[in-house]
Formats: C-alpha cells, sequence, structure tokens
C-alpha cells in the first residue's frame, strides 16, 4: 500500500450512527474489492487469551497475524467487512475505524470481525511506546485495507456451499445427575453435545471464473497453542486459510462462529507434543474440505445487498455494585462491561439466499444453531467476535447446569444471548420482505 492510499487516511476518532435499515435498488452486478495487511506487533506484549501466561510477553512469530478486508457494492449500498488474526474487535477499536473508513470513503457499513486466537497481542495503548502505540497502528492498517479493497473493486458473482468436518468438541460435558465436568482436551474425540460440525463456504469469482475471495465460517475456539507458547500465530484458522489461498481460493476470510463452548480436539496441546504440527494438520484438514465444496459450487449474479443494525442495551448478571460480587469477578470483565455495555447486532443480506448476521461476543453453539435454523435466509451465517467484546453469552439452560462460561467468566444477564439471537432473526424478518413496517 503506497504513500497514495496513506495520502488519503484522515485520523477520526468521534462517533457516528447508522442506519437501522437500509437496502438499495437493483442494479446489473455486485461489485466485489479484497485487500491484506499484515498487523502483527512487535514482540514484547502482553498476550491474549491465558491467564496462565501470567506475567510472560511475545517472545517473537510462528506466523503472521494479518486483517483481511473484502468490500462489496451493489452501486447504491457500499459495505466493508474486516477479519482479523486477533482475540477480539473491541468496541473503541471498531469505533475508531469506522469513524476513519467514514471519513476517508463516506462509507459507514464496517464490520470488524476476530478469529479468536489466543496467540495474538493485547491491545496495550502504550505498546510499544507511547508515541508509536501498535494499536493505532493496527487502525491506521485495517483502514487502509479497507481502503486498498474498495479501489479494487470489480464485478462478481457468488457462490454458496456447506460442508461438515470434525475436528472440534463441546468443553461442557454434562454428567447424569445434571451437573457439568469441563473437559478441556479430548484428543481422541470422544462425542459430544451439542456440537455444530458444519462449514459454510461463500464465494466470489470475476465473470470469467478468477476467483477473488472464499469466507469460510466454522464455530471452534483457536487454541490448539496453549499458554505455553509465547510465538504469536493466527492458530489453526492461520493454517486453513494458507491453504485455502495456495489451492485456488482467492483471498481467504475466516468468519469465527458461536465457538464459546466448543474447543478442538487437540486442545492446549503442549509444545513438545508438537503443537505447531497439530495446528497445521487441523487446518489442513478445514482447507481440504473448503476446497471441496468450492470446486463444486454453482455461481450466480448478485443485484442487491442490504444491511441493518439493532443496539441492545445489556444489563450485568451480577450486582457489579457490591464489594463481595466484584471479588468474585475478573476486574477486566467489569471495566469491560463498563465500557461496551451495548451491544450491536449487525446483519448483511447478500442478494436473497445469504445473510451474515454479527454479534459481539463469544456465544455459545446453540445460539449459532438456533439461528441458522430459525433464519428467513436460506444459508444463514452465525459470526460471533464481531464488533464489540463482552465475552461470553451462555444459554438460560446452560447458565443454570454452570461451568466455565456459564456462571463463571461471565458478565452479561442470563437470557442476554438469546434476546441478540431475537433481535438478529427480527433483523433479517425485515431485511427479506417477512416482516412488514406497516398492516
Amino acid at each position: 500500500m503506497g504513500n497514495e492510499l496513506r495520502g488519503r487516511l484522515v485520523s477520526v476518532t468521534g462517533v457516528f450512527g447508522l442506519v437501522l435499515l437500509s437496502t438499495g435498488p437493483a442494479v446489473a452486478q455486485l461489485r466485489v474489492g479484497v485487500a491484506t495487511v499484515d498487523i502483527t506487533p512487535p514482540a514484547g506484549v502482553r498476550m491474549y487469551g491465558y491467564g496462565a501466561r501470567g506475567p510472560n510477553v511475545s517472545t517473537g512469530i510462528h506466523d503472521p497475524l494479518y486483517a483481511k478486508a473484502i468490500v462489496l457494492s451493489d452501486g447504491e449500498r457500499t459495505t466493508a467487512w474486516v477479519t482479523m488474526d486477533l482475540g477480539y474487535a473491541d468496541k473503541p477499536l471498531t469505533r475508531d475505524v469506522r469513524a476513519s473508513v467514514s471519513a476517508t470513503l463516506g462509507l459507514d457499513d464496517v464490520f470488524l470481525s476476530s478469529s479468536h486466537t489466543h496467540s495474538g497481542p493485547a491491545f496495550v495503548e502504550d505498546f510499544p511506546s507511547t508515541a508509536q502505540p501498535w494499536v493505532e497502528d493496527l487502525r491506521r492498517k485495517v483502514t487502509m485495507a479497507i481502503v486498498e479493497a474498495h479501489d479494487s473493486l470489480v464485478p462478481a458473482q457468488l457462490g454458496v456451499g456447506w460442508g461438515q468436518v470434525d475436528v472440534g468438541h463441546n468443553r461442557r460435558r454434562i454428567r447424569a445427575d445434571g451437573t457439568v465436568e469441563m473437559f478441556w482436551e479430548n484428543r481422541r474425540g470422544i462425542p459430544t453435545s451439542p456440537v455444530d460440525k458444519s462449514v459454510a463456504v461463500v464465494a466470489f469469482d470475476e465473470p470469467a471464473g478468477a476467483p477473488i475471495a472464499t469466507l469460510i465460517n466454522l464455530a471452534i475456539h483457536p487454541v490448539v497453542l496453549g499458554p505455553e507458547n509465547l510465538e504469536y500465530s493466527a492458530d489453526y484458522p492461520g493454517a486453513m486459510m494458507a491453504w485455502v489461498e495456495a489451492h485456488g481460493g482467492g483471498q481467504a476470510m475466516f468468519l469465527q462462529g458461536a465457538a464459546g463452548d466448543i474447543n478442538p480436539f487437540w486442545d492446549k496441546t503442549p509444545l513438545a507434543d508438537g503443537a505447531y504440527e497439530q495446528m497445521r494438520q487441523m487446518g489442513d484438514t478445514i482447507g481440504r474440505e473448503v476446497t471441496r465444496v468450492r470446486e463444486n459450487l454453482s455461481f450466480l449474479e448478485v443485484e442487491t445487498i442490504g444491511t441493518g443494525v439493532e443496539h441492545v442495551q445489556i444489563g450485568p448478571r451480577w450486582d457489579i455494585d457490591n464489594p463481595e460480587t466484584r471479588a468474585g469477578v475478573r476486574p477486566d470483565y467489569i471495566e469491560r462491561f463498563g465500557r461496551e455495555g451495548e451491544a450491536e447486532v449487525k446483519t448483511l443480506l447478500i442478494g436473497s439466499d445469504l445473510a451474515l448476521a454479527s454479534f459481539p461476543g463469544e456465544f455459545f453453539v446453540e445460539h449459532g444453531i438456533r439461528l441458522k435454523g430459525e433464519s428467513p435466509v436460506a444459508n444463514t451465517l452465525f459470526v460471533g467476535y464481531s464488533n464489540g467484546h463482552l465475552g461470553y453469552f451462555p444459554t438460560i439452560k446452560a447458565a443454570g447446569q454452570g461451568g466455565y462460561g456459564a456462571d463463571s467468566s461471565t458478565i452479561v444477564e442470563v437470557g442476554a444471548g438469546e434476546r441478540l439471537v431475537d433481535r438478529a432473526l427480527v433483523n433479517l424478518g425485515y431485511l427479506t420482505g417477512r416482516l412488514r413496517r406497516t398492516p
């Protein structure tokens, strides 16, 4: 990305409103553009995801971390979606990137999603220095990627298909008496439930057949690498995207699903047990399935896209003003909730048969299964870890059963996940015309 692009960027930190629902009129053909940027920070910062790392900081790079942008336009409405090899996409980052993109391109529809890798950096505002913080560099690079993708728009056609992989399990195993056993590692692949083994494959090609991009959506925590690992890595999604790109998929982008209670079979693998090789093997397994599905897709022209957004105020599960409660809840959860208590549910409708719905946290897998089962759109993708970072959203049933993420390490009120899925379904109902604004 050259000086011309850099010159177009404007530093903006204001907050702007989003239109509730909007669709553009039909035009001849969808146009799509993509771009990739390396966002790997310098070594030496605290890493995201594992309290067991203690005070240890990153020591180097195993594989680079990327932000990948895709911009879609129907001639009337233009939308950008960025996937990032990071643990989270919090509200401040989302707000600042949107404001910068709005000032640069006049584009307000921006989605930011993270893969939720546990081998990425934490957002530390003064690292590596207050004069040149990496977090500010991240905001600038993500904006640059969107600008570059916007500048590379070409006519595109769409293909959507589904595959299956069996590489993950539900880490909350319910005993016969109804109590919960946390079942982290499952190298023998013992069946647990619920699990969503589906893999959505969304492909964009030029009319002549040249691949532009492949979006991959599935629900499994990227935690093959454990707290012992101190090198930056995108974990299995990075290996999977590398496979897809090497086998004719264009720019591969990973959209993490409702993975709140789903782990890979090889969870937190020690380095001595071949953690990096297990990560690569898992990525290759998924990549092969994605490539198989993509090679058999039928492509169609798309005339319109539409977006919708809902802002929902979420209350805390616990009385965080009570000193006893505060002593039992991680301080970063309380701080995060105070900063991000309003949840955003944002949806993208591409044509009439594909919808992507984004959610700001770690939703248990049943939320994703329900959204896909009840959606009015034939192909609906649940995309978690997007446009906010509110932590775990268990189901009401799971909250009563307990376990990690269900009655510990969670801050949102019971039922919040169900409420947000409801809002997404209503949103999609209006976008598709199944629900009417007037009698």
